[in-house]
């Protein structure tokens, strides 16, 4: 195998946990969980690893906010609950402008 082929230890996931690789450490976190919560965990986990190393801040937290909004109406959360949480921390950011 060439030494260019990186798909499995790509930069963006490099120095997380030092000394663990990325699946090392998503096997870890996501133990006890099964099915679709733990593919939206790992979702979750992903993004969160490698923000700000690879896309824009905001589009990978996008991502995170995606996948935990998706998780928290899938445990069933009540969307309004969600919609006024937003308002809620919109209005504290705006505070602090």
């Amino acid at each position: 195998m060439s030494n260019e082929w990186t798909a499995v230890s790509p930069a963006h996931y490099k120095d997380v946990v030092p000394g663990l690789q990325y699946m090392q450490m998503m096997k870890y976190m996501l133990d006890g969980l099964e099915g679709d919560e733990a593919h939206l965990m790992g979702q979750i986990y992903k993004y969160l690893m490698r923000y700000g190393k690879k896309d824009a801040k905001n589009q990978e937290l996008g991502k995170v906010y995606w996948y935990l909004c998706y998780l928290m109406l899938r445990n069933g959360m009540d969307p309004n609950d969600l919609y006024g949480t937003l308002e809620e921390i919109s209005g504290l950011v705006n505070e602090a402008v």
